[in-house]
Formats: C-alpha cells, sequence, structure tokens
C-alpha cells in the first residue's frame, strides 16, 4: 500500500510539473526528460516511466483538470438539460463558469488555463483527436441546449459561433491578467463583474441575429 501511495504521489507531481511547464513554454518547449527532472523524482525517466510518452502524460495532465471541473460542470449542466425552456444566460453560465474559476482557484488553475490555451492552439492529429476524445461529447451536449436556447439560428450557424465562444473563452480566461495592462490602463473590475461582462459578451455574439446574404 505505501509502495501504491508513493507510485500515485509520484505520478501526481509530474502531472502538476508538466502543467506548470507546459503553461510557461507551450507543449513542444518542454520535454519529458526535463519535466522528470524538474519534478524531483530521482529517475531521469520517471515521466516515460509512468505515462509512456508526450501524449499519455498530456492525456493525464488533461484528465487531472477536467477531475477538477467536471463536477461543476455536470451539475450546472444537468440543471439547463432538465429545464423545460432553458434561456441562453443559463446555457452560457453552466458552460463558462468550471473554466471562469480556474482563474482564481486552486492554486494551479491559471496553469491550467494556460496549458488548454496551448492545447486547443496545437492542430496537430494527435492533439486534435485526444481533444475530440475529452471535449466532443460535451461539445454536443452544449450545442443542443443552444439549439433549444435559440432555435431561430442556424445550426451550421451556431456551430461557428460556439467555436468562436471557446476560442475566447480558453484563451480569454487564459490571459485574464492582460487586463490589467492595456491601453487603457487597468480596466479589470471585481471578478464577480469581469465575470458578468464576459457573460454578456459571450451571450451576444451567440444571439446576434445572423447577417443577411
Amino acid at each position: 500500500m505505501a509502495r501504491a501511495n508513493h507510485g500515485e504521489a509520484t505520478r501526481k507531481k509530474i502531472i502538476l510539473t508538466a502543467l506548470d511547464l507546459y503553461a510557461r513554454h507551450g507543449l513542444d518547449g518542454v520535454s519529458l526528460r526535463t519535466i522528470s527532472a524538474e519534478s524531483g523524482t530521482r529517475n531521469s525517466a520517471a515521466a516515460h516511466y509512468h505515462f509512456g510518452s508526450r501524449l499519455g502524460l498530456l492525456e493525464a495532465v488533461i484528465t487531472f483538470i477536467t477531475d477538477h471541473t467536471r463536477p461543476q460542470f455536470e451539475s450546472g449542466f444537468r440543471g439547463v438539460e432538465e429545464a423545460p425552456a432553458p434561456t441562453l444566460r443559463d446555457v452560457v453560465r453552466a458552460v463558462t463558469t468550471p473554466y471562469l474559476s480556474l482563474t482564481l482557484a486552486p492554486d494551479w488553475g491559471p496553469s491550467a488555463l494556460r496549458f488548454m490555451a496551448h492545447l486547443h492552439a496545437d492542430n496537430t492529429p494527435d492533439i486534435v483527436e485526444l481533444l475530440n476524445t475529452h471535449f466532443r461529447p460535451d461539445v454536443e451536449r452544449i450545442e443542443a441546449q443552444l439549439c433549444r436556447a435559440l432555435p431561430t439560428i442556424p445550426r451550421d450557424v451556431l456551430r461557428i459561433r460556439l467555436a468562436f465562444t471557446f476560442v475566447s473563452l480558453i484563451h480569454g480566461a487564459a490571459e485574464i491578467d492582460m487586463l490589467s495592462h492595456t491601453p487603457f490602463g487597468n480596466i479589470r473590475p471585481d471578478d464577480l463583474t469581469l465575470f458578468n461582462y464576459f457573460l454578456d459578451f459571450i451571450e451576444g455574439g451567440l444571439a446576434a441575429p445572423p447577417a443577411s446574404e
């Protein structure tokens, strides 16, 4: 039992180290050997031993993040799915809250957002497949509820807008501290106000009347 606990502790240490390094240097800027060394393990090949490959470690990092965000997503989104007539605000809030909450906690939350931003910017086939495996079922659920809330928006238009939403959500949350250093100076309000402004922005983009041909 002690050996198993030690192994789990080592795995978590490697995952947290990888999360921090990938967030700061990008997916291609860090080797498994560097992650092993920075995690403080004695074995320079520890990351390879525990996760098999770079892709295996990336998947473990994604799982680590989603294990934290999924309970909040499920709680909020089940309420939307069970509602007779969910509003667009309800859908947007349920989708965005788990990600925006990472800006505040836990202590690795901001790194998780920057890691996800790097991940979504990578268009290599392995990463695309990894993202689809982990997130496509959720995206399909979100799309279904947006169609209920916005029945007049054509599905093809809604899908494009949903893709824009994810870009804005993931990259915007990852770089949220930039609001303290804009050409206008520090324009970052308190967290609750900022959260509501972001909901306004996403809601407006999703619900805008489609441009005429």
